[in-house]
């Protein structure tokens, strides 16, 4: 075949340099269209599809990791929401627990905030303000299961502006109560506060409470209180700071002088 084209170019009147490079194109064009096949070794595809992996296995876990809620913090007034933190101390999800509940979340963006800034966001909304009266009983309610998380998140929302600034109490509750709390439609900060009523009056359903203020719970567990009554099992919310500064340095030490069983840490 060589022989032909070499054949065919000698008859044809051109400039060497003219026949040389077209010559070298047709050879380029040759050798492209009939590719010799060359085989890699089968360790590169095995560390190829291994590096892959690995990525899709790294990418998989951080976004696992970022997706996966840790710890929960309940706001409740008379709107009850409940944020759930990655172990960033981000929020990865909210929820509203009631209409009022609904309408704050309405207004404000949370998701990817750290839960500081998402309490202070929620608290200072508009849609808050009006239940934000002298006796409204702010209340915050942490669960982990983790009592070192627990304590971390509670100092954080001591220190926030929308605690301080509207005399907020914080609790810790169980985070296996969680579930029952929403079976009953409350979130389980206002389920904890329930729990500790019930020790009082056994004939309180949850229903009820879903009617309550956090105020009205808290009033009437206050009265309970004051009377030395008491049928409960101590189960509840236990660890009780309040957030206002003048109230921080009366509850300093006293973590376990809330209502409900006390705390060991």
């Amino acid at each position: 075949m060589t022989n032909r084209i070499q054949d065919a170019f000698d008859n044809i009147k051109a400039s060497k340099e003219l026949k040389s490079s077209t010559m070298r194109f047709l050879q380029m064009e040759r050798e492209k269209r009939s590719p010799r096949q060359v085989r890699r070794p089968v360790w590169r595809k095995t560390l190829a599809a291994a590096c892959a992996m690995l990525v899709l296995m790294v990418g998989f876990g951080g976004y696992y990791t970022i997706q996966t809620p840790v710890a929960y913090v309940s706001i409740d007034v008379n709107p009850s929401v409940e944020l759930a933190l990655n172990r960033y101390d981000r929020v990865v999800s909210a929820t509203a627990y009631n209409e009022d509940g609904e309408i704050v979340l309405d207004g404000v963006t949370v998701k990817g905030k750290l839960y500081t800034e998402a309490i202070d966001l929620i608290v200072e909304s508009d849609a808050m303000q009006p239940y934000l009266t002298e006796d409204s009983a702010l209340t915050f309610t942490v669960a982990a299961g983790d009592s070192n998380k627990e304590s971390t998140i509670l100092s954080g929302i001591e220190n926030c502006s929308g605690c301080q600034e509207h005399g907020g109490r914080s609790y810790t509750a169980d985070v296996n109560s969680m579930t029952e709390a929403h079976d009953s439609g409350l979130s389980f900060g206002k389920y904890a506060a329930y729990l500790v009523l019930s020790q009082y009056d056994n004939t309180v359903t949850t229903e009820d409470c879903q009617d309550m203020s956090m105020a009205e719970i808290h009033s009437q567990i206050s009265e309970h209180e004051n009377d030395g009554e008491h049928t409960g099992n101590g189960n509840g919310a236990d660890r009780n700071n309040n957030c206002s500064d003048e109230e921080t340095g009366k509850s300093e030490s006293g973590h376990g002088n809330g209502h409900g069983k006390a705390s060991d840490d």
